[in-house]
C-alpha cells in the first residue's frame, strides 16, 4: 500500500508541474484543435484468463483528442472507446460445459450461448516541448500519463485496470496553411496494474468490491517493462476547410502485452484508419 500511495504521489506531482508550465504559456500564442474522429479498426486480442485463443477485432471506435499548442509546448489530451462482440468458435455456435453436483459430485452437461463483448477505453495525456522552434516544422519530446482498461464480459467479467507513464514524441509538419501533418507516438515506462488471474472474479477482488472499493488497488502489481510492453503510433494529416473548421484522415497503431499474471498475459495488437472533424480556436 506504501508504494502505491508513493507512486500516485509521483504522479500528481508530475501534473502539478505539467499544470505550472502550462500556466507560464498562457501569455504566449496559443491554439486549440478540438478533433472527433471514428475509427475502423482491425486486429486482434488474446486474453488467456479468458480462453487461450485469439479474438478478431472488426469494429468501429470512437475518439476525442485536444491539441494544445502553446508557445513551444504541446499538449495532447486523448480519450478513446470502442465494443465490439469478438467472432470466435465460441460465439458462433453452442458451447456444452461439464459440471458437477456440489452434492453428489455426479458430472453432468449443460449448454450455453456466448455473449461475450470486448470493451476498450483509454485516457492519456502527453506534454511534449518543441526542441527545433521552426516555423515550417516542429519536433515535441516529452512525457505522457495514461489510463487504460481492458474490459471483457461474459458469464463473468476480466477487467484489466491500467496507469502508467513514459515517453513520448511528436512531429509536426505545416505544407502550407492549410495542410499540415502529424507524426506522434509514444510508450509506458512505469506503472500500476490490477488484473485478475483468471476470468471470473476472484475472492477477494469481490470482497474490497462490497467493503472498501479503494482497497482493491493494493491487489496490483508495479509495471515495467518485464510485465508491460506496449507501443502507440499514430499519423494524422488535416486540410483546414475555415478559418475554424477542418477536416482529415489518419491511421494509428496500437501494440500491447500485460504480463500479470505472467502465466496468463494479456496481449492487445490493434491498427485503425481515422476519419476527423476538428473545430480550431
Amino acid at each position: 500500500m506504501k508504494r502505491t500511495i508513493r507512486f500516485l504521489a509521483v504522479v500528481m506531482l508530475t501534473m502539478c508541474a505539467s499544470g505550472f508550465l502550462f500556466a507560464n504559456e498562457k501569455e504566449k500564442k496559443t491554439h486549440v484543435d478540438l478533433a472527433f474522429s471514428v475509427n475502423f479498426n482491425f486486429g486482434c486480442y488474446k486474453e488467456t484468463t479468458f480462453s487461450n485463443i485469439s479474438q478478431s477485432i472488426l469494429s468501429p471506435r470512437f475518439q476525442i483528442d485536444t491539441k494544445i499548442y502553446s508557445g513551444d509546448f504541446l499538449h495532447i489530451i486523448t480519450a478513446d472507446y470502442f465494443f465490439c462482440r469478438p467472432d470466435s468458435a465460441m460465439t458462433r455456435t453452442t458451447v456444452i460445459y461439464r459440471n458437477y453436483d456440489p452434492l453428489t459430485g455426479e458430472p453432468y452437461y449443460e449448454s450455453s450461448n456466448s455473449n461475450l463483448s470486448f470493451h476498450r477505453i483509454r485516457l492519456q495525456y502527453d506534454l511534449g516541448y518543441d526542441v527545433l522552434k521552426n516555423e515550417k516544422y516542429s519536433f515535441y519530446v516529452g512525457g505522457n500519463f495514461a489510463c487504460n482498461a481492458y474490459l471483457q464480459f461474459e458469464n463473468y467479467p476480466s477487467i484489466t485496470g491500467l496507469i502508467s507513464i513514459g515517453p513520448s514524441a511528436a512531429y509536426k509538419y505545416n505544407f502550407n496553411e492549410r495542410h499540415s501533418i502529424l507524426i506522434s507516438g509514444s510508450m509506458p515506462f512505469f506503472g500500476y496494474g490490477v488484473r485478475p488471474s483468471f476470468a471470473g472474479c476472484d475472492a477477494l477482488l469481490m470482497k474490497y468490491a462490497e467493503e472498501d472499493f479503494i482497497k482493491i488497488l493494493t491487489l496490483g502489481n508495479f509495471l515495467s517493462l518485464h510485465n508491460y510492453q506496449a507501443l502507440y503510433f499514430d499519423i494524422d494529416y488535416k486540410f483546414k476547410v475555415a478559418k475554424y473548421f477542418s477536416t482529415g484522415a489518419g491511421f494509428g497503431f496500437e501494440y500491447s502485452r500485460i504480463a500479470i499474471p505472467q502465466e496468463r498475459p494479456l496481449y492487445f495488437v490493434n491498427g485503425c484508419l481515422k476519419a476527423s472533424a476538428t473545430i480550431n480556436f
